[in-house]
């Protein structure tokens, strides 16, 4: 019998649809297991046991961690005063002038209540290293609660610096912007990526602290030179390749659980489906799911996920100086996979995880670069002292003694710049956009000329004194 034409057409198609499959199912990315073995090969840890393991145990008597979090627990806010404790928001003295009675008053009152924490976040930081109270081996206990503590405890002690610069106290200035410095270093061992933006924004706030502290009191030459080297150290350059390491175990856990684990994950944040009663619901996004994992779906959008990952943690092993590239080239792909309509199919999980790690890199950037400024400022200082508080003609006249070399700008791949003040001077990057605006700080921007509604985006990324 002969069967109608559009029957050998239907028939066809389900041939040629049949044979795509095949096709598909046989170019399925190489087998996860050699994959695993080639990170594990490279000492990297691959489950979340293996991650935790990683996150080295440290000796009671040494562990900063515990004893910074008792003290900062005890902190008892006294004052409603917007306190100066880093930046120049609303109602700050401008850098450099004079804190007004008021402020000076409720900063007094704010830490001498709190002598005790104080002292014990001091002392806390004395410890050598540091090992939060975490359980990375299961992926619902990650998000752990000493995050908010750690930043506390920096933005404390650098008000305590800025309020010892003000009433004429270098030595404690000193020792407070070390110690806010060191609460963000304890967190550089922790293998995970909200561990590290922590850790930057920490030391964004000691940068500022600094600018503050600098541009109110001169400081000596050892103290100097002793924040010129915190400032090295607070770079971190392994931070950012463990950080991503630590989001590859955790996107390798969702990748390789069973289903009956990964759908209540899928449906609703906690894992509770988002209307439980619906049998007909759980019915649908249970076929989806078997239909993602036979279909080979989800060993491609694994290895995909899986390479990108690789090309970030890649990216915080190679110089900085290379990283802007990278940035540039990661973004392009990820814009490439939102902007496919085939990947909410073909790479669903890589389409929502991917696009929240483009900004990594420039986060990385900036905060070297800001480091690398305030590095560049303490050497600047030592050569003031050096030469009757005047300021060097260049940054050039820095190196060797107090430089070794002057620090390479990561958005032009040129030294960093120096420009002389009417009062003070400021070290600086020509910021993201690679365009000179002269050393004009984010806060000290004025209005779009396009739109009097909004901020400029011309500016540089800063560190100013003003004395």
């Amino acid at each position: 019998m002969k069967l109608p034409r559009a029957r050998w057409w239907w028939a066809a198609l389900l041939l040629a649809a049949l044979a795509a499959f095949i096709v598909w199912r046989v170019r399925q990315p190489g087998d996860l297991e050699q994959r695993l073995a080639r990170y594990r090969a490279a000492g990297q840890p691959v489950t979340l046991a293996e991650l935790d393991a990683s996150y080295p145990a440290v000796p009671d008597a040494e562990n900063a961690a515990p004893p910074l979090l008792e003290a900062i627990s005890g902190w008892r806010s006294v004052t409603d005063t917007n306190l100066p404790i880093s930046g120049l928001g609303p109602g700050y003295p401008r850098r450099g002038v004079p804190w007004p009675a008021p402020v000076l008053a409720a900063a007094r009152a704010e830490l001498a209540s709190n002598a005790v924490p104080l002292a014990g976040l001091h002392a806390a930081l004395n410890r050598p290293r540091s090992r939060y109270p975490v359980d990375l081996r299961s992926a619902a206990n990650t998000l752990a609660t000493h995050f908010s503590p750690v930043k506390q405890a920096a933005r404390m002690l650098t008000l305590e610096a800025r309020f010892a610069a003000e009433t004429g106290d270098p030595v404690q200035a000193t020792t407070a912007l070390l110690a806010s410095l060191k609460a963000a270093r304890s967190l550089e061992a922790e293998p995970l990526l909200i561990s590290y933006l922590v850790r930057i924004a920490d030391n964004a706030i000691a940068v500022d602290g600094a600018e503050g502290v600098l541009s109110r009191t001169p400081l000596t030459g050892p103290q100097l030179e002793q924040l010129q080297q915190a400032f090295v150290l607070a770079e971190s350059p392994d931070h950012f390749g463990r950080a991503f390491v630590g989001e590859r175990c955790l996107a390798l856990e969702h990748f390789t659980m069973p289903a009956s684990r990964l759908l209540p994950l899928l449906a609703a944040p906690g894992g509770v489906p988002a209307n439980a009663s619906s049998g007909w619901q759980e019915f649908a996004q249970g076929s989806l799911l078997q239909l993602y994992i036979v279909s080979g779906i989800k060993g491609h959008d694994c290895a995909y996920y899986l390479d990108r990952m690789d090309e970030l943690i890649e990216t915080g092993a190679r110089p900085r100086t290379e990283m802007l590239d990278r940035q540039e080239r990661f973004g392009r792909e990820v814009r490439r996979l939102q902007a496919q309509r085939s990947s909410f199919i073909l790479r669903p999980m890589s389409r929502m995880g991917l696009p929240a790690f483009e900004m990594a890199s420039a986060k990385e950037l900036r905060s070297v670069t800001t480091l690398r400024c305030a590095q560049t400022a303490m050497a600047v200082e030592r050569w003031r002292l050096a030469h009757g508080d005047a300021l060097p003609p260049t940054l050039d006249v820095l190196v060797p003694q107090f430089l070794a070399a002057v620090p390479i700008d990561l958005m032009d791949g040129k030294p960093l710049k120096f420009r002389a003040l009417a009062k003070g001077y400021v070290v600086y990057s020509f910021g993201e956009d690679g365009l000179d605006d002269g050393g004009l700080p984010s806060n000290e921007r004025g209005p779009d000329p396009k739109d009097k509604n909004k901020r400029s985006n011309r500016w540089d990324y800063t560190f100013t004194v003003t004395r």
